[in-house]
């Protein structure tokens, strides 16, 4: 699974630099199909999910959702961040994270904490800061995104 999240980031940079691949010719009269979750410039993915484990991460996605902006065709892709592990804690209300989120945090990134981790950190999803929602399996959330044609990270 490592090797399809490492794929998508390196479509995910390809996209947002403006550079294609090099791709081959087909042979005449051969069809080709579509590889899944292959964004072109006039098939836009309807979103990116990315699934973070550590808060520094999530403090670099919401800038790569910045950086993003200037891209030709992932300047408006809605972007969820779901948070999972360690980092789910620190989404709690007074925490530098969650104050870095509810001030900074783009209009088109939604940030989702991972209630399985919550639930395994004894913490209350209550006491989150109300700028993240609370999914109840951040990787099995990613993992329906990624399906539905998603591009997907994981840091």
């Amino acid at each position: 699974m490592r090797s399809v999240f490492r794929s998508a980031f390196a479509l995910l940079v390809v996209l947002s630099t403006g550079l294609a691949p090099a791709v081959a010719a087909a042979p005449a009269g051969a069809e080709t199909a579509p590889s899944p979750n292959a964004a072109t410039a006039t098939d836009a993915p309807p979103g990116i999910v990315m699934l973070v484990r550590r808060s520094q991460h999530v403090r670099a996605a919401l800038q790569t959702v910045r950086d993003l902006s200037s891209s030709d065709s992932l300047s408006t892709t809605p972007v969820e961040i779901v948070v999972c592990g360690n980092a789910a804690g620190k989404l709690r209300r007074g925490t530098p994270l969650a104050r870095r989120i509810e001030e900074g945090a783009p209009d088109r990134a939604s940030v989702l904490a991972c209630g399985m981790s919550l639930e395994n950190r004894g913490i209350d999803p209550g006491r989150l800061t109300a700028a993240v929602e609370v999914v109840p399996n951040g990787l099995a959330h990613a993992l329906t995104r990624e399906a539905q044609g998603y591009l997907s990270v994981d840091l």
